[in-house]
């Protein structure tokens, strides 16, 4: 069991929110089915699984990637606990942005893809924005009906076998990201406008009907699956 469930900006793209005043709390888990226990990506693609940023950066380091696991393990194990300890991470988060007079954000998914609005997390902190990126069609649709809690943000990610949807959501006002090979960002895909995602992680603060554009890295730019366009 661990109680430090939540990191603040250790991600290199949260870090640069800071500049715009914002504090980012992340949750890492095991990804897809690395726990051994359960799914964690129940969306994921191929290409998504074989590029998974899971293992990038500090992710590399098996000491993490056991951090990870274990807070999957309890995530699974003692729902009850962990979510009550999620909370007073998420508290802890608040407090520590309130002291440095920034703006506390919340990402659940760091390296995960779980419906997080099922549960009263989200819920029990109305005035703290949540945000985080999904595959899951389903979740994303009732997020742009307005299903979803009012502070949570949703934006939707392309991946090689969900083109249509992406489409879809685009055309409904939602924001999609695309992994783009090109170091020079395209200024529209497939009609829709492109904006820089690599410019910090505030995917909150994006006009809507966007394409998110990233760059890709690391194994990303080798990548044959459909995964990464261009």
């Amino acid at each position: 069991m661990t109680k430090n469930l939540l990191s603040i900006d250790t991600n290199a793209k949260t870090v640069k929110g800071q500049k715009r005043g914002f504090l980012t709390g992340i949750l890492y888990l095991a990804p897809d089915r690395v726990s051994g226990l359960f799914n964690a990506c129940p969306n994921a693609s191929n290409g998504c699984r074989n590029l998974c940023l899971y293992y990038a950066g500090r992710g590399a380091f098996n000491s993490v990637q056991q951090a990870r696991t274990a807070k999957t393990i309890f995530y699974v194990k003692d729902r009850e606990t962990f979510l009550a300890t999620l909370k007073e991470n998420v508290t802890a988060v608040i407090r520590k942005a309130k002291a440095k007079r920034m703006t506390p954000v919340v990402r659940l998914n760091g390296t995960s893809d779980i419906g997080w609005e099922r549960y009263t997390v989200i819920q029990a902190f109305k005035k703290t924005r949540f945000y985080d990126y999904t595959k899951s069609f389903q979740r994303m649709v009732s997020f742009l009906d307005g299903k979803l809690p009012s502070n949570y943000s949703l934006t939707f990610s392309r991946s090689e076998t969900n083109e249509t949807q992406c489409l879809d959501v685009l055309a409904r006002g939602g924001n999609v990201a695309v992994v783009f090979r090109s170091k020079v960002l395209p200024t529209h895909w497939q009609g829709f406008p492109v904006i820089n995602g690599d410019e910090n992680d505030l995917r909150f603060l994006d006009p809507k009907g966007v394409v998110v554009g990233l760059t890709a890295k690391g194994k990303a730019k080798s990548d044959t699956s459909g995964f990464v366009v261009g």
